[in-house]
Formats: C-alpha cells, structure tokens, sequence
C-alpha cells in the first residue's frame, strides 16, 4: 500500500516536472502564428519578453490542474488498493478464526498447517498471515503454545507423520484444516497436493 502511494506521488511529481517543457513550444508555435495580437508592432527585445512571460503564465495554467488531476487519481488508486488490502486480510483472519474454533487438535493442527505451507519451500504473503493469526487464536482459544514449533525453520515431515500416529481418533477437522491452508494463496500447488494426499492416507489409518 505505501508502495502505491509513493508510486503515485512520484508520477505526478514527474508529470509537473514535464509540463515546462511541454508548454514551451505549445505557447511558441502559438505566438509564431501572430495569434497573439499584443505582441505586434513590439520590437524583437519586447516580443522576446511577452513570449517569455506568456510562458511562466501558461506554466501555472496547465500544471495546477494537472496536479489537481493526478493527485485525485493517485488518491484513488490508493485507496483501491488498501480497501483490497484490507478486505484480503480480513478473508484471512475470519478464515484462522473458523480454524481455531472447529480444531478439536490445535496443536497438531499448527504442525500440518506449517507442513503445508512449506511444501513447496516458499511462503506467500496470505500464508505467512494465515500461520501468524492461528497461532495467536490457538494460544487465546485452547491455550496451546507451542515453543518447539515456535522456534523451527525447516519442518521434518517425519515429525509431523509421527504425531499424526501418536492421535487416536477423528482427525477430519486436521484435514479440512490442511485443506484450506493449501488453498489460502489460490490454486493448490502439485506438492501441496502430495503433501495433502498423504496426510488423507495417514489420517485413515489412525
């Protein structure tokens, strides 16, 4: 969102710096044609200033309104932009609060959604943002805080699959978990689909 914003100052900024060189010739070719009737019968040292002068004047005619222009268009593409924002993050929270509030395994559910996430060895935005609320609902919610995940970087599948085996029980609100971490930044990647496939074959077994 500041990006934005900066974009757009620095357009309209550079637009303003143009209008000089701009008006210029427009208000040279203007004059040449004799339009400008002041400007007859004036010796050349006299005509040279009225161009001058009709210059600075035609300057401040075109660049305030086009300030004025950019300026509300700019404002308006900001504002595009965070209402997009914000209606994006709000998907996201409203999503880790329905998360936390059917987990019956908060703890193991953070696990999963972490594996999930690093699947394909990146992180986007909406799951970085996703992993950050449900670990904040999931200590307010269930009380769990987790120190180990808290502290990992680079998650052990084998780790995640070991206390999968070690539940017992319905594990369908993990998967339907799972399900949505994958597809919180769009369509669901091949190796989040692997990742999601043996968690169905693990869960059934438990």
């Amino acid at each position: 969102m500041a990006f934005t914003i900066k974009s757009g100052e620095a357009v309209r900024e550079g637009a303003i710096k143009v209008v000089p060189a701009l008006v210029r010739p427009l208000v040279k070719r203007f004059y040449s044609k004799a339009v400008l009737t002041a400007g007859r019968g004036l010796p050349v040292v006299g005509k040279f200033l009225l161009q001058r002068n009709v210059i600075k004047i035609g300057i401040p005619l075109v660049g305030v309104p086009l300030a004025v222009v950019l300026n509300r268009y700019t404002t308006l593409l900001a504002g595009r932009h965070a209402q997009a924002v914000f209606r994006n993050e709000a998907r996201v929270i409203e999503l880790a609060e329905g998360m936390s509030k059917r987990s019956r395994h908060p703890q193991l559910m953070l696990w999963v959604a972490w594996l999930v996430i690093m699947a394909d060895h990146k992180i986007a935005d909406d799951e970085a943002l996703l992993m950050r609320h449900l670990v904040r609902l999931v200590r307010e919610q269930h009380q769990v805080v987790d120190g180990q995940l808290a502290h990992l970087v680079d998650i052990d599948p084998a780790e995640v699959w070991g206390r999968i085996d070690a539940e017992s029980g319905d594990l369908s609100d993990v998967l339907a978990a799972a399900d949505r971490v994958a597809a919180v930044d769009g369509e669901v990647g091949a190796r989040e689909k692997a990742v999601l496939s043996e968690l169905r074959e693990r869960c059934r077994r438990v």
